[in-house]
């Protein structure tokens, strides 16, 4: 997939024949972002078109009102994979800076879409706005579509028929409270942290259960403390897993919070290797132990558990 990260570069990549645009913030890419991308796809392929994504490196709420702003669901590089995997050839990925909040919406689907685009055909949720102070809307975006010969489809909110509106804002709730069930529903797709396994303390090993201990900068939302059962992709190939989010509380109260996971039935060394690490169910929460002998009984019943379910999948 072709990524343009300034509005310049736009002139980089020809767009001659036309462009089907999906536009949105498109953070966790769950099924209501899906729905826009398909509508996109199809459109493009009927149309002889480009199907591209405009979106923001970053939250808009981030610079007009940080202090409301919540935490992304994925990494920009999330993102990137997550649209690529679903058929986008070309995404515009810019910075939502104090210069862009300045343009204005009618500049914006002049001097992008249309000047830079060429678009043939928009795609976007009913809700959308965008332009300085947020003035552009859909009623707009119909209105300059048919002066300057582009087609508006608003896609409707995706609902699913036992949790109701798909949203990202549902999923970070589900995901800090540990639902990992229901955000998995709304995306579609397991949710996903990533990172480089790192030298831990070898406790886990000690005990029986080594552990691949994500450090650095983890990519993805990490959802509340406990112990989950999940996968993890290790070159490509998937392992069953028992997920660990949290501090050590029985060897360490105080201590940092930590990823680990403990793939069943895998041998190797993987240390400096980027893994990702997926969420299945929650288990239980953290616990204290009174000893390492009820710590090491837990994780043998937190092993089978994870088995049992995932063997389900």
């Amino acid at each position: 997939m072709r990524v343009i990260d300034t509005l310049d570069d736009i002139k980089t990549v020809d767009f001659a024949h036309g462009s089907a645009v999906a536009i949105g913030k498109f953070d966790g890419v769950h099924r209501g972002h899906q729905a826009l991308l398909n509508s996109v796809l199809t459109e493009a392929a009927e149309r002889g078109v480009r199907p591209v994504v405009f979106t923001f490196s970053n939250n808009p709420l981030s610079l007009l009102r940080p202090e409301a702003c919540p935490p992304a669901l994925m990494s920009r590089q999330q993102r990137l994979d997550a649209l690529a995997a679903a058929g986008i050839e070309t995404c515009v990925m810019v910075p939502f800076d104090t210069e862009f909040a300045q343009i204005t919406a009618e500049d914006f689907v002049e001097r992008v879409l249309v000047g830079g685009l060429q678009v043939a055909q928009l795609s976007l949720g009913a809700d959308f706005t965008f332009g300085r102070g947020g003035h552009g809307n859909v009623a707009l975006l119909t209105e300059m579509g048919r002066q300057r010969g582009f087609r508006v489809e608003v896609i409707a909110d995706v609902e699913d028929e036992q949790l109701g509106r798909v949203s990202s804002s549902r999923i970070r709730e589900a995901i800090l409270s540990g639902d990992v069930a229901t955000a998995h529903r709304m995306l579609g797709r397991p949710i996903a942290l990533r990172a480089e396994v790192v030298t831990g303390d070898a406790r886990g090993r000690d005990i029986g259960f080594a552990t691949a201990n994500l450090g650095g900068r983890i990519e993805g939302l990490r959802p509340v403390d406990g112990v989950y059962a999940g996968w993890a992709l290790v070159h490509g190939e998937r392992h069953k897993a028992a997920i660990s989010v949290g501090a050590n509380v029985t060897f360490e109260p105080e201590g940092e919070p930590r990823v680990e996971a403990h793939l069943l039935d895998f041998e190797g060394d993987i240390y400096g290797e980027t893994i990702e690490v997926q969420f299945v169910a929650r288990l239980r929460g953290m616990v204290a132990f009174a000893s390492v002998e009820q710590l090491v009984a837990r994780m043998h019943e937190d092993v089978r558990e994870t088995r049992q379910l995932l063997a389900e999948q």
